[in-house]
């Protein structure tokens, strides 16, 4: 009599186990909700956008030493009227119902400096408000403070130190995300207006879903004035950490490339990304 044999039920399981375990080890690790760091990337490229303008307005303007000023429209836009008040120690820059510079950048609304003296000396300070002021679209709200932390010589540089509170940033679709910084940014003056800007420090806020994060710059994020007047208004270099959702990633912009690309690194991977 020939007798068959047939592998029994749980050699059966172990098998299609195995089969699975193997396939599931082939998958690429799932990408998580990285939502929180383009929109990072949205808020500060707004907020890069302001702070351009503010050293062209005050390179422009000489603080006290005017009562209004003609600034080239290539650095803000047709339009854009900016009248000093000296006694108040107040710079108002009205872009009316809108208008769009060289460069591409669409502004509206009103931003209001106010200042303590030249911002090369130290311990100067530089506070930014907002009357309904839009960039490209996304409403901008909060206090940004500007402090001279101290101006040297040898490199033609200056510390600043830089601060958000309540800072807020709204989409056109009514979504927005808060954020409040502390920052130090080493502002190195080259000739002809030019400067590069280095930037540490940290942030923390909510993102347009509502979910708090928190970020840190890991090495310092690079910006030059004329990358950021040629419309890209992202760092050309440097790392910036996120946390969120029990999730840590990071966003690296590049090795100095003037162009909107980044790659986000994340738990078991990476993504390259282009922002608008």
């Amino acid at each position: 009599m020939k007798i068959t044999s047939y592998p029994s039920l749980l050699a059966m399981i172990m098998g299609v186990m195995l089969i699975s375990s193997c396939d599931n080890m082939n998958d690429a690790p799932p990408v998580p909700d990285l939502s929180v760091v383009e929109e990072d990337a949205e808020v500060n490229m707004a907020f890069e956008d302001l702070d351009n303008l503010t050293l062209t307005v005050l390179s422009n303007s000489g603080l006290s030493a005017r009562t209004s000023v003609d600034i080239p429209a290539g650095n803000i836009c047709d339009g854009a009227v900016v009248t000093i008040d000296e006694s108040a120690k107040t710079i108002k820059v009205d872009f009316g119902d809108g208008c769009t510079s060289s460069s591409g950048t669409t502004r509206k609304g009103i931003i209001n400096f106010t200042y303590t003296g030249n911002l090369l000396l130290t311990g100067a300070e530089i506070t930014t408000t907002f009357e309904n002021y839009e960039v490209n679209g996304y409403k901008v709200e909060g206090i940004r403070t500007i402090t001279n932390k101290g101006f040297e010589l040898a490199s033609n540089s200056i510390s600043l130190a830089v601060t958000i509170e309540n800072g807020k940033v709204t989409w056109p679709d009514d979504s927005f995300v808060t954020i409040a910084s502390d920052q130090l940014r080493e502002i190195k003056l080259g000739t002809q207006g030019e400067y590069e800007a280095s930037i540490t420090g940290t942030a923390t806020g909510t993102s347009r879903e509502g979910f708090s994060y928190t970020s840190l710059v890991i090495e310092p994020l690079i910006y030059t004035k004329s990358c950021l007047e040629s419309g890209v208004k992202l760092p050309i270099s440097g790392i910036l950490r996120f946390q969120f959702r029990d999730i840590e990633a990071s966003v690296d912009y590049g090795n100095g490339s003037c162009d909107k690309e980044a790659t986000i690194f994340y738990p078991n991977g990476s993504l390259p990304v282009t922002f608008d």
